[in-house]
């Protein structure tokens, strides 16, 4: 990066000799890059489609409550075939979710790869903060140095106003210099939540949901089921439930 300096020293001397370069001063800034860049990942919203694909899991989980194949079947039921359908409906949901799960960990991976470009560009933001900030002091530096660069002598007659040009390219460069922090915090904020998000359901991932398969995988399984283990089941499900729900609290309370 260039220092004040020689900004103050070589560049705007340049720029003050030649007026008509004025404009240029600070065109080296990749602004219009960076905004398509960050606007392409808002379109792209992997954490919204995490997000999405969670509620449904947690809509789709009613219809795995261990509690709906858990109720002895009446006579009725079993002269009806309810006791089978229950246990084929429970079978079909718990496959359904297994699938979302899956589908889930895409979006998730989707979510790491918007982390690792949200950290780019807030780098590449930064950096530009500081570049900006240095073109901005160096100029009014030189301005308050130079009282009388840019200005006409007494006598000319000429219709350039390169010192007035000068203090609005500087005054465009503030602007720009605040839109470029509050970027930074958006962006930072987007990062927050969206790996908060992502740590609760890798967490989920890692711990609960190992444990709810294998709860499962005995009910569908087992002959002679007991209160006792359909109590352990029905306890892994809302746990799994509830942290699940949990992911999603970070997005909604933001």
């Amino acid at each position: 990066m260039i220092s004040i300096e020689h900004l103050k020293q070589v560049v705007i001397p340049e720029l003050f000799a030649n007026c008509s370069a004025i404009g240029q001063y600070g065109s080296d800034l990749t602004t219009g890059d960076t905004i398509t860049e960050l606007s392409n990942l808002m379109e792209g919203g992997a954490a919204s489609a995490l997000t999405e694909k969670i509620a449904l899991i947690l809509t789709k989980m009613s219809d795995a409550s261990p509690e709906r194949i858990a109720k002895p079947p009446t006579r009725l039921d079993r002269w009806l075939g309810r006791g089978l359908e229950r246990h084929v409906r429970y079978r079909a949901a718990r496959q359904t979710l297994e699938q979302l799960l899956l589908d889930a960990e895409v979006n998730a991976q989707g979510v790491r790869d918007s982390i690792q470009l949200l950290n780019r560009m807030i780098g590449s933001h930064e950096a530009e903060v500081s570049h900006i900030t240095s073109l901005i002091q160096a100029g009014r530096e030189f301005l308050d140095d130079n009282p009388h660069a840019g200005l006409p002598r007494a006598g000319d007659i000429t219709f350039e106003k390169p010192r007035e040009r000068f203090a609005r390219k500087l005054a465009n460069l503030a602007t720009l210099l605040a839109s470029h922090e509050l970027s930074i915090n958006q962006m930072k904020l987007t990062r927050a939540q969206a790996t908060d998000m992502l740590d609760r359901f890798q967490e989920t991932v890692s711990v609960l949901v190992p444990v709810w398969r294998q709860h499962t995988l005995t009910l569908i399984s087992t002959k002679n089921m007991n209160q006792a283990l359909v109590a352990e089941a029905t306890r892994a499900h809302q746990a799994l439930m509830s942290s699940l729900a949990k992911s999603l609290e970070g997005i909604s309370h933001n």
